[in-house]
């Protein structure tokens, strides 16, 4: 995947191992890819490297769970990360429909 940014999200349940509530932090590969870390709401930027181009309306674009930083037990779980333009507006686990119509 190379490169990506990070949304920072409130977690759904605790680590199954664990039992941590740390924030879920989801990975996606859109825009000035560079570690940047998104909350919803926040707008993404560009630059002359970024991956993929603006675009208008709503789209999504695919997300990976980070590990539990608590016990490190890896989150195998895809995400979808919704925009509207360039802004975060929500983000949801990936159904199976999307796994067959999104870039993965």
């Amino acid at each position: 995947m190379g490169v990506y940014d990070r949304l920072f999200v409130p977690s759904a349940s605790p680590c199954s191992r664990c039992g941590s509530q740390e924030e879920l932090v989801i990975q996606f590969h859109f825009g000035d890819v560079w570690l940047h870390k998104f909350r919803v709401g926040d707008a993404i930027t560009w630059s002359d490297t970024a991956k993929g181009s603006a675009r208008t309306g709503r789209f999504r674009v695919p997300g990976y769970p980070e590990w539990c930083k608590a016990c490190g037990l890896d989150n195998e779980d895809s995400y979808v990360v919704e925009f509207d333009s360039d802004v975060i507006t929500g983000y949801r686990e990936a159904t199976e429909d999307d796994m067959e119509s999104l870039d993965w």
